[in-house]
């Protein structure tokens, strides 16, 4: 008999990969690579995030962080930049960006981040009173 081009088919199972990861798995994963010192995985799983998920704060921010671990300075800035274009708020960005601006000489641009760093933390707090 002919097969039956609607017959149910068994699934086939597949073993989930980092690639079928949703976000919030695949950023823990990232961050987990970067803690374990893996920089070259952990730079991978970015690449791999930003393909699947596009563009996202916190993945910009882990690449300014490995950058910036492997002395990159230039290219760490580029993307904690990124990643306050993203989210302007975020805060590990800010501090991170400050420090590498002062580490720089640029004591102005470092202290303006601090500040806004500052008015954000401030502002967060007062909505946690009312």
């Amino acid at each position: 008999s002919a097969p039956r081009p609607f017959a149910p088919r068994a699934p086939i199972p597949v073993a989930p990969t980092p690639a079928a990861c949703s976000g919030a798995a695949l950023l823990a994963h990232i961050a987990a690579l970067a803690n374990e010192g893996k920089s070259s995985d952990a730079r991978q799983a970015c690449e791999q995030f930003l393909q699947q998920h596009g563009p996202h704060a916190q993945v910009f921010y882990w690449l300014g962080l490995l950058s910036d671990v492997e002395d990159q300075a230039a290219q760490a800035q580029s993307f904690y930049r990124k990643a306050l274009y993203l989210e302007p708020q975020h805060s590990e960005a800010l501090a991170h960006l400050a420090a590498l601006l002062a580490a720089q000489g640029d004591a102005a641009g470092a202290q303006r981040l601090q500040e806004r760093a500052a008015r954000h933390e401030r502002s967060v707090h007062s909505e946690r009173k009312q």
